[in-house]
């Protein structure tokens, strides 16, 4: 996390030639997803990121406990949620962002700390399934 320029203007780029209709797609499908989810754990999330964003530094990186009470909160809001929803959304901005967008960002970042943090998403994945 703290590799990455939180700061940086890329991500409010259009990724790619995407065409207006995929990228309604893809949010229409995260809209779905929100829409199911459990509303006390999306507010848990919501409160903890407001909380964290007093306590960041000046890129924008969040402090260890906040990270973690943010992805906490989302990860129980997440869990509520049908896995065929989750996969409606990953797979629609899978769609948006395929080609140089995780390679761009990949290379803006220490690639041994990228790939830690992958295995960090895969073990949140895991754990939010379990909890199902």
């Amino acid at each position: 996390m703290k590799d990455v320029d939180w700061t940086s203007n890329l991500y409010l780029k259009k990724p790619g030639s995407v065409s207006a209709k995929d990228a309604l797609a893809a949010v229409d499908k995260a809209l779905v997803m929100g829409a199911g989810m459990d509303s006390a754990a999306l507010q848990e999330a919501a409160k903890a990121h407001v909380k964290a964003i007093a306590n960041m530094d000046s890129k924008g990186v969040l402090t260890q406990d906040d990270f973690t009470a943010i992805n906490a909160g989302l990860g129980k809001a997440i869990a509520a949620v049908p896995t065929s929803k989750v996969m409606d959304v990953y797979n629609a901005f899978s769609k948006i962002t395929a080609g140089g967008v995780p390679n761009q960002l990949y290379s803006t970042v220490n690639p041994q700390d990228a790939i830690k943090a992958y295995n960090a998403f895969l073990n949140f994945k895991d754990v939010v399934k379990a909890s199902r």
